[in-house]
């Protein structure tokens, strides 16, 4: 972990940077030599920017953390202000009484934190200060002087903790000494930048009995990069080492290090991977960019350290700082961009299933032996396969739909839509003289909002297809053009023969199951992930409870199994790892109709972007929460944007009439 990672710290693309604001007013002229274009020149593009107020960044949760006292300051201006004051080192007391542990160090543990985009560093460091030399720097903490704020004055400064002191220090020694114990794991290049110097100006901090610190994302520091005339380059922090002197369990109670996914007002937080730190322990995490904001949201490092329940907890932070050749590679490179634009490409998906015509009927309640009036009537291209690709083709894969349709308007009707959202329809079997399948959806409208799906299939439409419509897609699987299956566990003869190559070929799998027989057992088990109801989880197990269940199926190393229970959220568990619970999303609930479908499909986005269980499961339920929102039978752009769901392409590049 933290090897350099050359392939995620190169300068970004000419292509990228020219839409950046370059800024060279503070360049002295000598240093116009990192601007000079290969062939000659210089490249000048300057741009205003509006004047950022601290505290505002889009949403509360992106606020870096301006309090009241705050309110009328701009970003850097606050910035400077609560770095202001700087005490006097506490190391030296450690050197006077030989507190220091002596080298060779012993070897220590290092936890790398899981389902981040590759190249984002996040990792725990055990053991790195010793107890005797966290016991020492707890002796030191300042009561007093220049630096030190006392809690009511944190409290007007920054809006989202509660501590009872915080004292900030220059303290070299202490800096120089966690940098060469850290050297095998500090990123020694990141962003375009290569290793500048532990920060010497730690942040001491002191937490009784109900401190913590709320939901936040940490900003980079400087503001805007400075000018080292000495190293010749432009410095900017890019990673927090949070410090702690302290244990948990022994010391104080609460007060976890928890990383965390929270929506836009910070108020549905769910916690992704909670740290329980011990005296000496190291948490060293990415700053990610917040001005301006990622081009690939959500964030992925938010994070709080919960309220202290008993006793009291001490800590102190600083950042590790990164020198960039100029300033534009060190004010707007960002890991997760620079991953994500190079494997943009990475998302096409064959994606195998129904295409079923629905008819949705709005009625009061769903009638048994009686005559109602239909309140209102639409119809759109559904069925479980479609519903997910369509999803899939609006949050930014590339689809691949292999389908079956007739040779009629409905199939004429479905063709049209999928060709408006940029799916290939290579691999769509067009039936002659058979009908494309239709339902008639009842969606009652009052508090239970019940639903029915009458269905009708044409036996002629699901007669076997020709071996060379399949081989043509095994041929693509083994051509290396696809990134993963999926398949809604429909049109089985289709998918078993595909899912079957696709293993073969350690090709991702994503298999929804929603009867269960010979053949739908043999397509679960050849999944990599598999999604399905409770009951269906259950039965495929042979388990009456859900835990167990998806324990005994997540039977080997890369298999993921998801149930799912409506409003009650999903259970899910990798291999060898705990069971995660993600709860349903509290939305205004128009229809239900394909929330299914669309969950598969987040889940499939977030996996094929690297992320972990609980990460892919928790955007998945938003994308799903999304749908429940939309009436008809799959999600729309307009409620994933409105969700904060589509990245910055599809958000500019993607519209449905």
């Amino acid at each position: 972990f933290f090897a350099p990672r050359q392939q995620f710290t190169r300068c970004m693309s000419l292509v990228r940077m020219s839409r950046r604001m370059l800024r060279l007013s503070a360049v002295p002229a000598a240093r116009l030599r990192w601007f000079l274009r290969p062939g000659g020149g210089v490249r000048l593009r300057m741009a205003g920017t509006a004047v950022q107020r601290a505290g505002e960044h889009q949403n509360s949760v992106h606020n870096i953390g301006a309090g009241p006292g705050a309110q009328e300051m701009d970003l850097a201006a606050w910035s400077r202000l609560k770095n202001s004051e700087v005490g006097e080192a506490i190391s030296p007391r450690l050197t006077k009484i030989g507190a220091w542990r002596p080298d060779p160090q012993p070897k220590f543990q290092v936890n790398e934190v899981s389902g981040l985009t590759p190249g984002v560093p996040a990792a725990v460091v055990q053991g790195v200060l010793s107890e005797q030399e966290c016991t020492e720097l707890i002796a030191g903490f300042p009561s007093g002087g220049q630096g030190f704020m006392p809690g009511q004055r944190v409290a007007e400064l920054y809006r989202d903790r509660k501590v009872k002191s915080r004292s900030l220090v220059n303290d070299e020694l202490l800096a120089r000494i966690l940098q060469e114990r850290l050297r095998e794991v500090l990123p020694q290049q990141l962003d375009g930048g290569r290793l500048f110097s532990v920060n010497p100006n730690f942040r001491f901090v002191h937490y009784d009995t109900g401190g913590r610190h709320s939901t936040h994302i940490d900003g980079r520091e400087p503001v805007m990069p400075r000018w080292d005339e000495a190293a010749e380059g432009w410095v900017q922090s890019r990673l927090t080492m949070q410090i702690y002197l302290n244990s948990h369990g022994k010391d104080f109670e609460g007060g976890e290090f928890a990383i965390v996914d929270a929506d836009d007002n910070g108020e549905d937080v769910q916690v992704k991977h909670v740290i329980k730190p011990q005296a000496g322990d190291v948490v060293i995490f990415y700053q990610e960019r917040l001005n301006p904001p990622s081009d690939y949201p959500p964030y992925e490092l938010q994070h709080q350290g919960n309220d202290v329940t008993a006793g009291q907890k001490f800590a102190c932070r600083t950042m590790v700082d990164y020198i960039f050749p100029n300033e534009e590679i060190a004010h707007f490179s960002n890991v997760k961009d620079d991953y994500m634009a190079k494997h943009a490409d990475k998302m096409s998906v064959l994606a195998i299933g129904n295409t079923i015509m629905d008819t949705m009927l709005t009625v009061s309640h769903i009638p048994v032996d009686e005559k109602i009036h239909v309140e209102t009537k639409k119809t759109y291209v559904g069925g479980q396969g479609a519903n997910a690709a369509q999803a899939l083709a609006l949050l930014g894969a590339k689809v691949s739909f292999m389908t079956r349709v007739g040779d009629d308007a409905e199939g004429t009707t479905a063709m049209t839509a999928y060709k408006k959202l940029g799916m290939d329809l290579t691999h769509v079997i067009s039936v002659p003289g058979a009908h494309t399948s239709v339902a008639a959806v009842l969606v009652a409208t009052d508090k239970e909002k019940h639903r029915s799906c009458l269905i009708y299939d044409d036996p002629r439409l699901l007669e076997p297809c020709s071996a060379e419509a399949l081989n043509t897609a095994v041929q693509r699987l083994s051509s290396g053009d696809f990134h993963a299956v999926y398949t809604d566990g429909w049109q089985i003869d289709l998918a078993l023969p595909i899912a079957r190559a696709a293993q073969k070929l350690s090709i991702p799998i994503l298999a929804d199951v929603e009867v269960v027989n010979p053949e739908t057992r043999e397509l679960a088990d050849l999944a990599t992930v598999v999604i399905a109801s409770v009951p269906i989880i259950k039965a495929l197990a042979g388990k009456d409870d859900v835990r167990a269940a998806v324990l005994a199926l997540a039977n080997r190393p890369g298999r993921v199994i998801i149930a799912t229970e409506g409003e009650k959220g999903s259970h899910g568990v990798a291999y060898f790892e705990e069971i995660v619970h993600v709860p349903a999303m509290d939305v205004d609930v128009h229809d239900t109709t394909g929330a299914g479908d669309s969950f598969h499909a987040g889940y499939l986005m977030a996996f094929l972007k690297g992320r972990g269980v609980a990460d892919c499961m928790s955007f998945a339920t938003r994308v799903a929460a999304a749908k429940c929102e939309t009436p008809g039978s799959s999600v729309t752009h307009e409620a994933l944007e409105r969700f904060g769901l589509l990245e910055r392409q599809q958000r500019a590049q993607v519209t449905v009439s």
